[in-house]
């Protein structure tokens, strides 16, 4: 057996994923579905029917988009979608344990929890610019580890995971325990990860999303990119006629090349509005520091950080905070926005400085 389909739950080795027949040019008269549309109904003649268990045409675009085959894509609901997948497919509840590194995305602890696995943490360097500490990753490896997550650019530091520490680490788990490359902000730190680690590394998952380089966060559109046979095992655990074709067809317009075009001048501005605003925060009385980051947000350690996030309030913008994580205790992440959001957010802070 291939030691990572050994990895899997032997419930999930030994099942298959949900099945349904679909034959587009016969008529539907067996799903117990409602022949009539709706009138309001923003996708005729869909609505009223299950989607596919896999929306297609959409995988198709997207493995495209991020230069794999169609075989190597799982569509789910969010990147979240993804993690909680590769929790169910490989971690037996209270036995198997995942590596992860706070402060990091919450949803790797929460979705382990609901899990039930273990969740042992070996926080980031925060000395170090948030870096990852890999020899304390390794002296927690133990045999019934069976993911190791990581985010890069990670959320909410913003920064990108040292790629000779990446590799190391990939290679130690190699024969061991899958890696889970979260890749979320890819686009804002000009990378496209996907194909270049899969290809290498049969134990890596990278996750894509729509939510935040495309806009679509409402959209709930992700990708679990990894080999065939990991993709195999996350549509075993994977809710049936979960995505809606009113989202797909969201996503497949985002995908068109004059919407791609788009896409990329509102990343370069919010590149450019990272660069502008970084010394900018660096000014205010309140921040002691600005920490680099490659994503849509700046992390700005703060003298006070529950008035600085009030003054924000006070001028009309939210803010967010993280104060129970490791390194974050003063802490206040702060989302890029357009231009004008951004100065008015300076000029609310600057009035209260």
């Amino acid at each position: 057996m291939n030691w990572i389909i050994s990895l899997a739950r032997e419930a999930v080795r030994n099942g298959r994923a949900y099945k349904a027949p679909t034959t587009p040019n016969l008529a539907r008269l067996h799903a117990n579905e409602l022949p009539w549309p709706q009138d309001h109904d923003p996708a005729p003649g869909q609505l009223n029917f299950y989607p596919l268990l896999q929306p297609q045409a959409l995988a198709e675009k997207m493995a495209a988009h991020y230069g794999v085959g169609p075989g190597e894509i799982a569509i789910t609901r969010g990147s979240s979608e993804g993690i909680d997948c590769l929790y169910r497919a490989f971690c037996e509840a209270n036995r198997d344990a995942v590596l992860f590194c706070p402060p990091s995305f919450e949803m790797y602890r929460w979705y382990g929890h609901v899990q039930g696995a273990k969740m042992i943490e070996v926080p980031l360097r925060a000395d170090a610019g948030f870096a990852l500490d890999a020899p304390a990753l390794k002296a927690a490896w133990s045999g019934n580890v069976k993911l190791l997550a990581l985010c890069s650019p990670n959320n909410p530091t913003g920064n990108l995971m040292d790629p000779d520490d990446l590799l190391d680490l990939v290679e130690f788990a190699r024969g061991r325990s899958l890696v889970v490359l979260d890749a979320a902000y890819a686009e804002f730190a000009g990378q496209n990860p996907g194909a270049d680690w899969i290809a290498d590394h049969p134990h890596v998952v990278v996750l894509r999303t729509a939510s935040k380089a495309l806009g679509l966060a409402a959209a709930r559109c992700g990708a679990v990119i990894a080999r065939a046979e990991i993709i195999e095992l996350i549509r075993r655990v994977q809710s049936p006629y979960s995505f809606s074709p009113v989202c797909e067809h969201a996503v497949l317009q985002a995908l068109k090349p004059e919407s791609l075009r788009k896409t990329e001048k509102r990343i370069a501005i919010i590149v450019r509005e990272r660069e502008r605003l970084g010394p900018l925060f660096a000014e205010l009385p309140p921040v002691q520091a600005v920490h680099p980051s490659q994503a849509n947000f700046l992390l700005l350690k703060t003298a006070d950080a529950d008035g600085f996030t009030a003054a924000a309030r006070e001028g009309g913008y939210l803010l967010r905070r993280i104060p129970d994580e490791p390194g974050l205790e003063s802490c206040v992440r702060v989302t890029l926005g357009t231009p004008e959001q951004n100065d008015g957010l300076l000029a609310a802070l600057r009035a209260t400085a």
